[in-house]
């Protein structure tokens, strides 16, 4: 749900930038109406602002939260705050990060396999 402060984060085992990008692709019919994206489809979420999504895809995978996350907006809040929630070190190496600002995911899907691609839910914290 969409929510003002709140960051909710993602991450995963993805093979390219192309399928990261074709998993969060928004589109619309010719009727000009609202078709969510293969993630949000996923996840069960019915809308977010795309204009406040980052997502990325490294090519060299890894299990630190810490290193994942920098460089992105917010992270100077996000990184300590999420490290609350779940420690650095993960249990094993992903190579994709979705963040949904102003976006506090409350739903009951924690994981799940798109074709080839794994995302895994790891939590929302408060970054304003």
């Amino acid at each position: 749900m969409q929510k003002e402060g709140y960051v909710s984060f993602w991450i995963g085992n993805i093979n390219s930038l192309e399928e990261l990008e074709s998993l969060l692709k928004v589109t619309y019919t010719e009727d000009g109406d609202y078709v969510p994206s293969l993630f949000a489809r996923g996840f069960d979420i019915e809308r977010y602002d795309d204009a406040v999504r980052e997502a990325e895809f490294y090519d060299e995978a890894d299990n630190s939260i810490s290193r994942l996350l920098e460089g992105y907006s917010y992270d100077d809040i996000i990184i300590p705050r999420i490290l609350s929630l779940c420690g650095d070190d993960l249990q094993k190496n992903f190579n994709a990060v979705i963040l949904l600002y102003n976006f506090k995911y409350e739903g009951i899907k924690k994981n799940i396999t798109i074709d080839t691609s794994d995302l895994e839910f790891v939590g929302t914290v408060e970054y304003l």
